[in-house]
């Protein structure tokens, strides 16, 4: 189908600057932070709304509460001698002396509009002193005749250095108008009628600009309809992209297994069940006449480079070739190991295609490869790039998938006909988001471990328990084993009270000289990354002084012990994955939780549920539990779609939604009106990825 975005949406797709007051300095603050475009704008929802219509009796105020008072000017203080000090207003209202702070005016301009004896209406968060109320730098302060320009309700923005919520309501103000007025309907009546929605436009105003309580009150409502539009918007996307493949004519392939029978032969373990009932739901699609398109989930540890491997020996005894992609060369050179081994003995050609091959010896790779002298190909993102032909690729698989979005994948795709794709994440998920960024695929997960791993033992100790610590890996060390020890920050901060990467790294090298510890972290050179990586791999360190960097794409199987500081300061997820990077053999393997003085309440139960369960689907749901609206998606991922709203939907509208998109495409119901909801969310990279 050919998609074009509906003229009368470009204004909501111009850039930023086409708002007033938002110029070029404006404008990159803003783009870093929320986006380029007024949708983006418009998109950025508000934390909280203030009510300034409190109106409590000073004596039952809080302090810190945020209020709007009449109060009778009776005293000016001025700062002329010294204007480094507060200009200060006193002043009266419920029997209480009121003083009002202001720091960087100019006290001509208050003695002129705030004169002694004047009646001002004034709002903003109090504190208190004895029996003396204060207001410092009062968000509003006028005379009474103006009271109609303060806000009733004002909604307050996450907001980035340079940027304050003035700018912001008053950008999103202007960007509201921009909405085209008479925009279609894409839900069906039965459904707002159900849940007493709004429509789109008056959900987005009621958000920003709340006029009562109601609107207030009602604004998860607004959200709920919102989140509902952003999922159905990518759901319609996806299946769209997805039916495309669907209907594509792939030569019904014979379910041979010879190959892949002969590897398990070199297994010196068996195969769970769960691996099994994987693999043949890859031979079910391999051998049906449509392309696959599926993600193999599974927990880390849980054996799904074998899986992979019989969906890729499966393709091969078909007389096709197959690719593997690896965000990192370290994993690519892992699983080109892997796959070598199992595979001597059957006269496959595997070849590995990295950045650290020469010049003469890559030119020969890709000629190999083109002409079909090479059977699996096994590399990082460069195997997708121009100079890479394939003679008959049949299968692409791609590990750690999140590292590379839709358009990587397409162009995977575009590299043979009607190629096979597998993706592998060993990133558990809540099966509601999955059902959500993977909805163009199939799924199938590994819930089970190889019988032969052991259950990694997690121990939660505060930080002053360092030096205990360190006599404890001193012991692991001198015993041959190797340890990861990770930190949250790269450089010293004053604000935070944390240990920085660089100092941990320094200390440890003085204490642990001899065992030669190395750094890695994202601000690296990827060469120089990958070098400190690989001499942890290859035995020249034992120690490794890392950042989150080793979260994916590293498999150290003697890597048995892993410390992380500060692990309140991660979410759940996060945790699971770094524990990960041990526990990859045999051995015993241990990971250190260590925690700082002020661990909250949610800081705590983080690390008690790391100790507790090593399940990583039911860590995944808890995560999505603790961290709840506005954290889940709150950075976005290299390649993944970006969900602003996605925790105000519930389970079971997630399974309404999908259904509701595959119906719609299925019966080639596809509407104008839903053209104009996956533009408005920006989903429809993938319509035109096959436009």
């Amino acid at each position: 189908m050919k998609f074009q975005r509906p003229s009368f949406l470009y204004p909501l797709f111009s850039e930023i600057t086409l708002i007033p007051g938002i110029g070029p300095k404006t404008f990159k603050l803003l783009e870093n932070k929320i986006g380029k475009n007024v949708i983006d704008l418009l998109f950025h929802f508000p934390h909280t709304v203030i009510n300034r219509l409190c109106n409590l009796d000073l004596k039952h105020c809080p302090t810190n509460s945020i209020i709007t008072k009449k109060i009778l000017i009776t005293k000016h203080i001025s700062n002329f001698y010294n204007p480094r000090r507060p200009y200060k207003l006193i002043g009266h209202c419920e029997n209480f002396e009121i003083e009002i702070y202001f720091f960087n005016y100019k006290g001509k301009y208050i003695e002129k509009n705030f004169p002694v004896n004047s009646v001002v209406i004034v709002s903003g968060k109090i504190n208190r002193f004895n029996e003396i109320v204060k207001f410092t730098n009062p968000d509003y302060i006028y005379e009474v005749s103006q009271i109609n320009k303060i806000p009733k309700f004002e909604p307050i923005y996450p907001l980035t250095a340079g940027i304050n919520n003035k700018l912001l309501r008053k950008s999103i103000r202007h960007a509201i108008k921009l909405i085209p007025p008479d925009l279609p309907e894409w839900i069906p009546n039965k459904i707002i009628l159900e849940n007493n929605w709004p429509t789109f436009s008056e959900a987005l105003r009621f958000i920003h600009i709340p006029n009562s309580m109601i609107e207030v009150d009602n604004r998860s409502l607004y959200l709920q309809r919102l989140s509902f539009d952003e999922v159905f918007a990518n759901q319609l996307g996806m299946q769209i992209y997805k039916k495309k493949y669907q209907t594509l004519n792939v030569n019904k392939k014979k379910r041979k297994s010879k190959y892949f029978n002969k590897c398990l032969e070199n297994l010196n373990f068996n195969l769970t069940n769960s691996q099994n009932e994987c693999i043949e739901d890859l031979y079910s699609d391999l051998c049906s006449k449509t392309q696959m398109k599926r993600i193999l989930q599974g927990d880390v540890g849980s054996g799904k480079t074998i899986v992979a491997l019989a969906a890729i020996l499966n393709v091969i005894e078909n007389s096709k070739q197959a690719a593997l992609m690896a965000p990192t060369e370290l994993l690519s050179i892992q699983h080109y190991n892997f796959i070598k081994n199992f595979t001597e003995s059957l006269s496959i050609k595997v070849a590995l295609l990295t950045s650290k091959i020469d010049k003469n010896e890559r030119i020969s790779i890709l000629n190999k490869i083109s002409n079909g002298n090479v059977d699996i190909v096994i590399g990082t993102h460069s195997l997708i790039s121009d100079r890479v032909t394939f003679n008959n690729l049949g299968i692409a698989v791609i590990d750690e998938q999140h590292k590379f979005g839709v358009i990587q994948r397409s162009k995977v795709l575009a590299k043979g006909e009607n190629v096979h794709l597998l993706l592998l994440t060993a990133t558990p998920i809540p099966r509601s988001l999955s059902m959500t960024v993977y909805g163009d695929l199939d799924l199938s997960e590994i819930k089970e471990k190889p019988k032969n791993r052991k259950k990694i033992i997690t121990k939660i100790l505060p930080l002053e328990k360092y030096e205990k610590v360190k006599i404890a890996i001193s012991r692991a060390l001198e015993n041959k084993e190797k340890i990861y020890w990770v930190c949250p920050l790269l450089e010293e901060t004053e604000k935070l009270d944390l240990v920085s990467l660089n100092n941990r790294f320094k200390v440890l090298t003085q204490s642990f000289s001899k065992f030669n510890p190395t750094l890695a972290h994202g601000k690296m050179d990827n060469y120089e990354r990958e070098k400190s990586i690989e001499r942890f791999f290859n035995n020249k360190s034992r120690i490794l002084i890392a950042s989150t960097v080793i979260e994916v794409g590293i498999d150290i199987p003697d890597a048995t012990i892993i410390i992380i500081e500060n692990a309140e300061r991660f979410g759940l997820a996060q945790l699971h994955q770094l524990r990960g990077r041990v526990g990859r053999s045999s051995l015993q393997s241990y990971c250190i939780l260590m925690y700082g003085k002020n661990i909250s309440e949610v800081g705590k139960l983080r690390l008690k549920t790391m100790r507790d369960t090593d399940d990583g689907f039911f860590i995944a749901e808890k995560d999505l539990e603790l961290r709840g609206p506005g954290e889940v998606f709150g950075t976005r991922q290299s390649g993944e779609n970006e969900f602003k709203l996605l925790p105000f939907i519930d389970k079971e509208k997630l399974i309404l939604v999908k259904d509701l998109a595959i119906d719609i495409v299925s019966t080639n119901n596809l509407n104008f009106e839903h053209e104009v909801l996956v533009s408005l969310f920006n989903k429809d990279e993938y319509i035109k990825l096959i436009s």
